[in-house]
């Protein structure tokens, strides 16, 4: 992340928990820095106000996060749509498939049981796994938000008290009353579940984020180099290499080959997208050819972008489709 992008967030931070957030971030542990006595206040402030109310609280957020004023009357760039579907986009499938668990089965139906990633288990609480009967590589994650992972290479080495923690944390959190007020999580009841463990040859793993408009795939982010600083390209349906990316990563230069089996993810990305205004579908591909599922991410980064050129901003935006008459309902 950029040193703009950092300050940026710290001064959105700042002015949405107040200047105890300094203090109590200081404080805290990393791994508890959701539980803080300030984020829990303005927690509770969200959970209680109307649209017209959380409408105007998106607007401060979003011109602190980003320096820029949002027009949700008139939407026009990606970002100033990502924040009206927050507000506009909820339903009820919407809330099944943001959810890391249920939306496997509705993946499943869609697609197949092929390119889900197979569960070790789902429980209600980090005290009721048993580590006993889990395998020695696995990936342990919560279903309702973002971040929400420990990746265990080595289950002999899992420091179980520091998991804890973690785990209890964000299971305590509502993700959608952050400071990016993601609204979309906020009724998804919290699980923690441990899926199978998977990764690419020199220990990577390569994420293919494909965004989706109404069902048609247009662009895809690929994503390596998790461990050592995470790099991006973007790229169209004929793998033609795109200039755009987040300011806070680095631009992938080197080629990266076509997958020959693109055609087959861009399908599955089409069948799961389908009837959705704008929903960009995570993949994962493996070396030997196997494609996963990921996720269903509605509003990537919280739709505060800081996108590089900022002319994609309106670039990505234009495509999106939105019910604008449901804003007055």
């Amino acid at each position: 992340m950029t040193i703009s992008s950092k300050l940026k967030r710290l001064a959105a931070s700042v002015d949405t928990y107040g200047f105890a957030y300094i203090i109590e971030r200081a404080r805290a542990p990393h791994n508890q820095i959701g539980s803080l006595p300030c984020m829990r206040k303005r927690q509770e402030l969200y959970a209680g106000m109307s649209v017209a109310e959380r409408a105007a609280e998106l607007k401060r957020l979003f011109m602190c996060g980003t320096g820029r004023r949002l027009d949700l009357s008139n939407p026009k760039t990606f970002d100033e749509k990502m924040q009206w579907l927050k507000l506009y986009g909820e339903s009820d499938l919407r809330a099944r498939l943001i959810d890391k668990v249920v939306a496997r089965e509705w993946v499943a139906e869609k697609v197949g049981e092929k390119y889900v990633v197979p569960m070790h288990g789902v429980w209600d609480s980090f005290d009721e796994i048993d580590f006993d009967t889990l395998p020695d590589r696995f990936a342990l994650k919560c279903n309702h938000g973002a971040g929400y992972n420990i990746i265990v290479h080595d289950k002999s080495n899992l420091d179980l008290a520091d998991a804890k923690v973690k785990v209890d944390g964000w299971m305590s959190e509502n993700y959608a009353y952050g400071q990016m007020m993601e609204l979309q999580y906020e009724h998804i009841a919290p699980k923690v579940f441990a899926e199978e463990y998977m990764e690419n040859a020199g220990g990577d793993i390569y994420d293919y984020k494909i965004y989706c408009y109404d069902g048609e795939p247009l662009y895809t982010q690929f994503l390596c180099d998790r461990a050592t600083g995470l790099r991006m390209a973007y790229f169209d349906n004929e793998w033609n290499k795109q200039t755009f990316r987040y300011s806070q990563h680095a631009l992938i230069t080197e080629n990266i080959e076509r997958p020959d089996n693109f055609d087959e993810m861009l399908d599955v990305a089409r069948a799961l997208s389908e009837g959705w205004p704008f929903v960009r579908v995570d993949l994962y591909r493996l070396d030997d050819g196997t494609v996963k599922f990921g996720e269903m991410t509605f509003i990537p980064a919280g739709g505060m972008i800081d996108w590089v050129p900022a002319s994609t901003d309106l670039l990505l935006g234009e495509g999106i489709e939105l019910p604008l008459g449901k804003a007055g309902r």
